[in-house]
């Protein structure tokens, strides 16, 4: 039972980290419609830059956030505004258009960082490093303070979302587009600063995870596939729903692995997934239209 309870809280810390990565594609996916592949490529991106500058620039891992937040955020919007919003302007099937586009952006993304920095696993040890203890209970350090941001961050997205005009004008777009039009929102605009806003939710991700994850050209596949089951799982655009899938996917993944191993956890994930796809696509927490 304790090595339960511990690779329970193990698992929700860590499920702090997937909803962010998670609530990024489900953000983009729910405004636009459209699957962004290179998700995972962009938070393989995002380590990277803080991994270089905690290793060689001294820089303290979490003000890498504020870096890889305007470097990657400023990138989501230019490639939202200069390739995507022509794909989905032009007609036709735009998300299977941005599907394959994104889809090539991936393994580019992959193949450059292997140039570049070599296939070799890179990790840095920082001051963040240890445990805290209550109890019989181990709390990894860093991946405290990542749940603790995560959700301060989220909290703030919702409220954004909710109360604000942008906010508005992002929950109208994703609503009816031609409609919103006829009110005067800006939809390529809402569309630049929603990917934005996805590419800088993983942008942050990329920073909470570089004091205790290691760093390789093909880490962000197996994230792409865990924001998948978390869009699948919590609705699309739903935020308390990406927050609540990647909290569960998290305790799945470490009970799991804990009791039987990393592989049999996998396979639980993925067959979540599946079942969720066929009994509840709307997600568990999004209710049935009509």
């Amino acid at each position: 039972m304790d090595i339960i309870i511990q690779a329970a809280i193990d698992g929700l810390l860590m499920g702090g980290v997937y909803a962010a990565i998670g609530l990024g594609l489900s953000l983009a996916y729910g405004v636009m419609g459209v699957v962004n592949w290179a998700h995972g490529e962009t938070l393989m991106v995002s380590m990277f830059i803080a991994y270089y500058l905690t290793r060689f620039a001294g820089f303290d891992p979490y003000v890498t956030i504020l870096i890889n937040v305007l470097v990657l955020g400023g990138f989501g919007f230019v490639l939202q505004k200069f390739i995507f919003n022509k794909l989905i302007n032009r007609g036709g099937k735009p998300w299977l258009n941005i599907l394959l586009v994104t889809a090539g952006l991936s393994l580019t993304l992959q193949a450059l960082a292997n140039m570049a920095f070599g296939a070799e696993v890179k990790s840095v040890n920082t001051a963040y490093r240890g445990m805290l203890r209550a109890g019989e209970i181990f709390i990894s350090r860093p991946k405290l303070i990542a749940f603790v941001v995560v959700i301060l961050v989220t909290v703030a997205l919702y409220v954004l979302i909710q109360r604000s005009e942008t906010g508005r004008a992002i929950r109208a777009t994703s609503q009816d587009r031609s409609t919103s039009q006829l009110m005067g929102v800006n939809s390529d605009r809402v569309f630049c600063v929603s990917f934005a806003i996805s590419t800088a939710l993983v942008a942050l991700s990329g920073s909470l995870l570089i004091p205790f994850y290691s760093v390789h050209p093909y880490v962000g596949t197996a994230f792409t596939f865990k924001s998948f089951v978390i869009v699948a799982l919590g609705g699309k655009g739903d935020i308390p729903g990406a927050v609540a899938a990647g909290l569960l996917i998290g305790v799945i993944e470490t009970v799991g692995g804990s009791l039987f191993n990393n592989n049999i956890a996998q396979i639980f994930i993925f067959a979540l997934f599946i079942i969720i796809l066929l009994v509840r696509p709307q997600g568990l927490l999004t209710r049935r239209k009509g």
